[in-house]
Parts: structure tokens; C-alpha cells; sequence
């Protein structure tokens, strides 16, 4: 297997950095709503 072969199944034809970038964006706002949801309910 060379290093190209899990760019080619990636959902979409994008350059990786652009998924890689969309997958942190997710992530770091996923953790944004748990912090103000634990903010909410004062378990933090």
C-alpha cells in the first residue's frame, strides 16, 4: 500500500489538508458545546 492510497478514500476529491482541516473544526466544536453544556448545568 503507498501513501496515496487512503487519500483516494476520502469522502470527497478534496486535497487532504482541507478534510484534515474540517475534521479539527468539528472536533474543537463538539468540544465548545460540551464545555457550555457542562457550564450550564455547573458540573465544571
Amino acid at each position: 500500500m503507498s501513501n496515496d492510497d487512503w487519500k483516494k478514500t476520502l469522502p470527497f476529491k478534496r486535497h487532504w489538508a482541507v478534510y484534515l482541516l474540517f475534521k479539527v473544526l468539528v472536533l474543537g466544536l463538539s468540544v465548545f458545546v460540551a464545555w457550555h453544556l457542562l457550564r450550564a448545568f455547573e458540573i465544571v
